[in-house]
């Protein structure tokens, strides 16, 4: 039952209910079964607010990668580095580059899939780093998607277009998990 006297709201939940832990005007309050009140400032404690907050596409994440989206292949969180791999490579290079990558505490680096490598280039200005110029090699980046024996699909990103490339030609290629 919900009464209103003024701005507070009382809430009753019945005396069987067991512990309530409530969270509002970035307070946390929590009421044991036997009575107990702990009372949290949400604001001041960075690792509860960091834990409770959505990242946005750019942000730096604790461990220096990247928050780059959603992956439409896995639909969960898709993580990128800083930066480009230092030297543009062959598509089998940069495959094996990425799987080999020991980098911000982590070793699960791969390329992009077609669509993920797409979702780089959609975020491309907060994520930064990227090669915007279209030259080539340096302005094409792999993905990981293979199209036939001897090609695989790679994106310019001055401009957004995907074609399949000669897997033996040089891009770079920017790392996710």
């Amino acid at each position: 039952m919900t009464s209103q006297t003024g701005k507070a709201k009382e809430i009753s939940l019945g005396e069987d209910f067991g512990d309530v832990a409530v969270k509002v005007n970035g307070v946390r309050v929590e009421v044991s079964s036997n009575g107990n009140v702990k009372v949290t400032s949400i604001a001041n404690d960075d690792s509860k607010a960091a834990a409770c907050a959505e990242p946005k596409i750019g942000d730096r994440m604790p461990d220096g990668t990247i928050y780059a989206g959603i992956s439409p292949d896995t639909n969960k969180p898709m993580y990128a580095t800083p930066a480009d791999a230092p030297l543009t490579m062959t598509f089998n290079k940069a495959k094996e580059y990425a799987s080999q990558l020991d980098a911000h505490g982590h070793q699960d680096w791969r390329a992009p899939t077609k669509a993920e490598l797409n979702v780089l280039f959609n975020n491309r200005a907060a994520i930064g780093g990227f090669n915007l110029t279209g030259s080539y090699p340096a302005g094409w980046y792999w993905s990981a998607s293979q199209t036939y024996g001897w090609g695989a699909w790679g994106q310019r990103f001055s401009g957004g277009s995907q074609d399949n490339g000669n897997k033996g030609n040089h891009s770079s290629v920017r790392c996710v998990r």
